[in-house]
């Protein structure tokens, strides 16, 4: 079971839809330079004709300056994601969580750029599959996030 010293910090539904202003371009910026590796990449293997699965493949596409530097800039985008004390997961999908204590265990409220808000949850372990509505913690008679 995660403990609240394993995140820096625990947030409240309110305190992590607040934070989505600033997510938002965060997670724009991560959106088009993910499209433009993908280009290159593919520009790369129709250039040098390499199988998709080839076991040089990220070796080769690391040599390209361009492609190591939009992996670096993804890297720090991500890290700043991060800093604000969430946790940037499923970079291609936009998956964002927020450590939250409910009934006195740590979950993730669950943020998927393009949502308008904060709408879902999950207990850690069980990741995005295991999403559920905020609704059912506010039924589930325990108190949310009083840290």
């Amino acid at each position: 079971m995660a403990t609240s010293e394993q995140f820096s910090r625990l947030f409240t539904v309110e305190e992590a839809n607040n934070l989505l202003p600033l997510l938002r371009p965060l997670m724009k910026q991560i959106f088009d330079k993910l499209d433009f590796l993908r280009l290159e990449t593919e520009t790369v293997i129709r250039e040098e004709n390499l199988s998709p699965d080839s076991p040089n493949l990220m070796e080769r596409l690391h040599e390209r300056d361009t492609i190591a530097c939009l992996i670096q800039e993804v890297r720090e985008l991500v890290d700043e994601v991060n800093a604000y004390g969430c946790v940037c997961k499923g970079v291609e999908e936009g998956l964002v969580d927020f450590p939250c204590v409910f009934s006195g265990e740590i979950v993730f409220l669950c943020w998927r750029y393009g949502e308008e808000n904060l709408t879902h949850w999950h207990h850690i372990e069980d990741g995005f599959a295991g999403r559920r509505p905020l609704l059912d913690l506010d039924q589930g008679g325990g108190n949310i996030s009083y840290h």
